[in-house]
């Protein structure tokens, strides 16, 4: 299941704390599940499936980054003219 956060999420200091007890392959895995999920939202143009989504990217991301780590964006391929 994707990392989802509403605007005012009472319950994000600890889900925060949650996630900060994941193992870093774990946290990767869900960053995968859940930017998976925002691309497909982005696809369908359902902007209220994807800014929660979004929000649960950039938590995840500032985890990531206070453990050191770093998530890769994928490179956009040109497509041939």
């Amino acid at each position: 299941m994707p990392l989802t956060f509403a605007e005012s999420d009472p319950d994000r200091p600890a889900r925060e704390a949650e996630l900060r007890l994941m193992s870093d392959d774990d946290l990767l895995a869900l960053y995968k599940r859940t930017r998976a999920a925002a691309s497909q939202a982005r696809k369908a143009h359902d902007m209220e499936t994807l800014y929660p989504l979004a929000r649960g990217m950039k938590t995840i991301q500032r985890i990531a980054d206070e453990r050191g780590l770093i998530i890769k964006a994928r490179r956009f391929q040109e497509t041939p003219k």
